[in-house]
């Protein structure tokens, strides 16, 4: 299940998207928002953060919230510190699964993935698409799951929204507590560049994430490869 303020946040793009709200005109305030979703005030500043952040509105003091677009105006830029955080970029986009297949590791798919040679995983994959703009697609991913995990959601898994990692929680119970990251500057790989609509060997951005669970195992993985131009990643450090 989603949280509250990305459900709101789909239900406000929609809405802005189809010209139900139409450029220049003013959303109601946070506290009209609230009350019309019946939800708190922090989660209609988290749902207009993530709107927010396609360009589609604006907010300023004293002049409140403002749309300025009816599709994003923006690659996506995410700041990632927790999974909460990532459920956002779930929620905005969708998931177009391309295929499925169990695989055996062999060395090298061992290496990036971090585990024994030999193991088996149930691999999902799949293209991550704005809705808004579907013939560009934000990135190719496979999604490495635990044969264990992946037979219960094997349904679930060509639902269009979300992080499979939720699907499995809901399942089985085996909750994220640590989400491990490797990114690294790539090229396109030719297998990837027609569905992505680009070049082999373009610019690119490869991230791998593990998923771990409350007894330290790992239940997935994935390997994403983004288009440079098409996603910007944003750490904020502080002291």
């Amino acid at each position: 299940m989603q949280p509250r303020y990305a459900e709101l946040a789909q239900q406000l793009i929609a809405e802005i998207s189809n010209g139900k709200r139409t450029v220049g005109t003013a959303l109601p305030t946070e506290i009209e928002l609230s009350a019309q979703y019946g939800v708190s005030r922090s989660t209609v500043r988290s749902a207009l953060q993530m709107v927010q952040n396609l360009g589609l509105i604006s907010r300023r003091k004293r002049a409140g919230i403002r749309i300025e677009a009816l599709k994003p105006q923006r690659p996506f830029e995410q700041s990632i510190s927790n999974v909460e955080e990532l459920v956002q970029f779930a929620a905005v986009t969708e998931r177009h699964v391309q295929s499925m297949e169990e695989v055996t590791c062999d060395a090298a798919l061992a290496a990036q993935l971090r585990c024994e040679a030999g193991r088996r995983w149930l691999r999902v994959a799949m293209l991550r698409v704005d809705p808004a703009k579907p013939e560009a697609p934000i990135c190719w991913t496979d999604v490495y799951l635990d044969p264990e995990v992946a037979t219960g959601i094997k349904r679930q898994l060509r639902k269009s929204t979300g992080l499979i990692c939720e699907a499995v929680e809901e399942k089985y119970g085996r909750v994220v507590t640590e989400l491990r990251q490797e990114i690294r500057a790539t090229g396109i790989p030719g297998q990837y560049a027609a569905a992505l609509g680009v070049v082999a060997d373009d610019h690119a951005l490869e991230i791998t994430r593990h998923y771990i669970d409350q007894h330290g195992e790992a239940f997935e993985a994935t390997v994403s490869v983004f288009p440079a131009d098409r996603f910007t990643y944003a750490l904020n450090l502080k002291r």
